[in-house]
């Protein structure tokens, strides 16, 4: 278990991206994505001790999902003393651009997340043809929204398994999280939003064809954007619309398949599959493989194999 006082944690959590939370001896860090090197959204989970201090301002704004233990929680922002119990399942919005002072009685076990600015300007900019720097987010204490909810626990999930193929996945639950964040719980919510999104069928063709020409690589929202000359946010509206589907869901469906394929027509060892196809590891391929198909990949190849 690591500490947010060791110096290794001080030079990679930093106040700017942090609030300076993690900087606190109080603060002992359970795990974080640094390793997972996520792109757009960064998670660390902690678990807190009683303590109170005064917060500066961050690059971008946090939010803190409470997983378990309740706590009182007292927060005073621009002379706005506010006091309220955090309870499991509830979240606390930590301003980028405002001082805030905090308390916290109990030990509550904490997911913080921050989201890229890049996503917020895009889903501003998708939302409600807005430039990212118009959005403030509502400096909302001990709520319950059940989207964020499922991001948090979405997140949760990835850290646990340490899938270094998570990237194109994180990505898109960052912009999930700041297309929430913006539309339900910033100074735009009750503003219109823009018209659904369409996209052309050659952009939505490119991004099938670069998929399936780039399934061995790290994919990420990004580079599906650029091939589509779309934003970002966009393409995982477009996977949802066309296909009811998330991109990461795609993605492995389509590496799977083409696993099947080798393991069906090859003799080639499971390690160098696993590579070709885009995973990380035969151990994660042999992971992904019996959760869809209901066999490990050598059961399949004793099974199914046509050379």
């Amino acid at each position: 278990m690591k500490t947010a006082a060791s110096s290794s944690v001080r030079e990679t959590l930093t106040a700017d991206i942090t609030h300076g939370i993690a900087q606190r001896s109080e603060i002992t860090l359970l795990d974080d994505s640094i390793p997972l090197r996520w792109r757009s959204l960064y998670a660390w989970l902690v678990r807190e001790t009683p303590w109170s201090a005064e917060l500066p301002t961050a690059s971008a704004p946090g939010i803190a999902f409470c997983l378990g233990h309740s706590c009182r929680v007292t927060r005073t922002i621009e002379a706005r003393r506010q006091q309220e119990t955090l309870r499991p399942r509830q979240f606390s919005v930590l301003p980028a651009h405002l001082h805030s002072q905090w308390t916290i009685a109990g030990s509550p076990e904490i997911l913080h997340l921050y989201v890229h600015s890049a996503a917020f300007d895009a889903v501003a900019n998708d939302l409600f043809d807005r430039a990212g720097g118009d959005v403030e987010l509502l400096p909302r204490l001990c709520e319950h929204d059940p989207v964020i909810e499922h991001i948090a626990s979405t997140v949760l999930i990835l850290l646990r398994e340490k899938d270094p193929q998570s990237r194109l996945q994180a990505d898109h639950l960052a912009y999930l999280l700041a297309g929430r964040l913006v539309s339900r719980h910033s100074n735009l919510s009750t503003r219109a939003a823009s018209a659904p999104l369409t996209i052309a069928a050659h952009q939505w063709r490119r991004m099938l064809d670069f998929v399936e020409a780039h399934l061995a690589e790290d994919l990420s929202l990004e580079a599906l954007a650029s091939c589509a000359g779309i934003h970002p946010s966009h393409v995982w509206r477009a996977f949802r619309a066309n296909l009811g589907t998330s991109p990461h869901r795609y993605v492995v469906s389509q590496r799977l398949e083409r696993a099947r394929h080798l393991l069906e027509h090859t003799a080639d060892p499971l390690a160098e599959v696993a590579l070709r196809v885009g995973f990380s590891s035969q151990s994660h391929l042999a992971a992904a493989f019996k959760k869809d198909c209901g066999m490990t990949p050598v059961q399949y190849r004793r099974e199914f194999f046509r050379a």
